[in-house]
């Protein structure tokens, strides 16, 4: 039964089967009708069901978003959107950052 009584955020997060703190960011946007009262937040569950209607802002899954030439930043020339394995990601990355500090000293006191 959907009512207009208040609910707390933590209540309103086990509806919504998000976190609390996923309620106390759609009130600051706005995007979830409620209000911040004192230090505690407040939303109504028909506040909850009207947002979960609300077709105002699907969010669609995509391989990514391109601009221009430059697909990858990856020294290896992997394809855009192939997937790379975090292992693979770190190596890549210390080797970028390694190529500016290969030659400098490690410490103040080394002169």
């Amino acid at each position: 039964m959907v009512s207009a009584k208040p609910i707390t955020a933590q209540q309103a997060a086990e509806l919504l089967i998000v976190s609390p703190r996923t309620i106390y960011r759609l009130i600051d946007s706005g995007e979830l009708a409620g209000k911040k009262i004192g230090n505690k937040y407040r939303t109504t569950d028909a506040a909850c069901i009207a947002y979960l209607n609300d077709p105002r802002d699907p969010v669609v899954a995509s391989a990514g978003d391109h601009k221009g030439d430059n697909l990858c930043q990856s020294p290896s020339e992997a394809a855009y959107g192939t997937v790379i394995s975090l292992h693979r990601q770190g190596k890549e990355l210390d080797s970028l950052l390694a190529r500016g500090t290969r030659n400098k000293h490690r410490s103040c006191t080394t002169g």
